[in-house]
């Protein structure tokens, strides 16, 4: 019974090692940006995934906007570490909650999904799609007020000399007055 025991308990000790070793090869998202549940605002034109261990090969990544379609621009997930993988797509114009889904393989090759939301809020100014019109717009009125100045300054100027070739004139004029007539000497 001695020699029983031992191998009893090795027999144990590998079925619970054979069992936990492929569990402890999984791995999972230590950080996201933006995160599960977080709210954001500002430009957001990715999707960061931070996890546990190094996943093969490059996770799939999606990202939905809030009318239920693909956000405008979303390129294919890249690794830009062994454990960190980045979406890139269009900014963010339209407020509401977003779906990030992806799939990644763990090292152990088990395949995982998973999911989570964040919710974009445009800055209370104005929409983030509005504001190229604003900065063409406001950049045309600036420019028309540039040029209007300019002509406007050339307009005033024709009928007029300069201060610095009027007053040479006058000079002059009041050098020959005072001169006495060579001609008629």
């Amino acid at each position: 019974m001695r020699i029983r025991r031992p191998l009893l308990l090795l027999a144990l000790l590998v079925a619970v090692l054979a069992v936990a070793a492929p569990a402890a090869a999984h791995t999972q998202i230590q950080r996201a940006v933006p995160g599960p549940g977080e709210s954001v605002d500002g430009e957001v034109d990715s999707v960061v995934l931070d996890f546990l261990d190094p996943v093969v090969p490059t996770p799939e990544i999606t990202v939905t906007g809030p009318d239920g379609e693909l956000v405008d621009g979303l390129a294919p997930a890249e690794l830009i570490a062994d454990d960190v993988a980045v979406a890139r797509f269009d900014p963010l114009t339209v407020g509401g909650e977003y779906r990030v889904d992806y799939t990644f393989v763990a090292l152990d090759g088990d395949e995982q999904v998973s999911a989570h939301t964040f919710t974009f809020e445009p800055d209370s100014g104005l929409d983030l799609a509005v504001r190229p019109l604003l900065a063409w717009l406001v950049g045309g009125v600036l420019l028309v007020l540039l040029v209007a100045a300019v002509l406007g300054r050339r307009r005033s100027g024709r009928g007029a000399e300069p201060a610095g070739e009027a007053t040479q004139k006058h000079s002059a004029l009041r050098r020959r007055s005072r001169q006495p007539d060579r001609a008629g000497s």
